[in-house]
């Protein structure tokens, strides 16, 4: 079994892991980090991604990579 970071807190998790990931760069994060990730497209949270300009997180459970 592949064990992969969260881009946001770097803990490694399953590959079949419930990821939140961008539908346009592929910023990926866990769970845990959906309300605080920052970066410099979002501020506080929540399902717009904060690396990219246009994307949104979404749920997809198990594929990591």
């Amino acid at each position: 079994m592949a064990l992969i970071p969260c881009q946001c807190c770097g803990k490694q998790f399953p590959e079949e892991w419930r990821w939140y990931i961008c539908n346009r760069c592929g910023f990926r994060i866990c769970q845990w980090c959906l309300d605080r990730h920052q970066g410099q497209y979002g501020h506080g949270g929540g399902y717009k991604c904060s690396r990219c300009q246009f994307g949104q997180l979404r749920l997809d459970e198990g594929r990591g990579r």
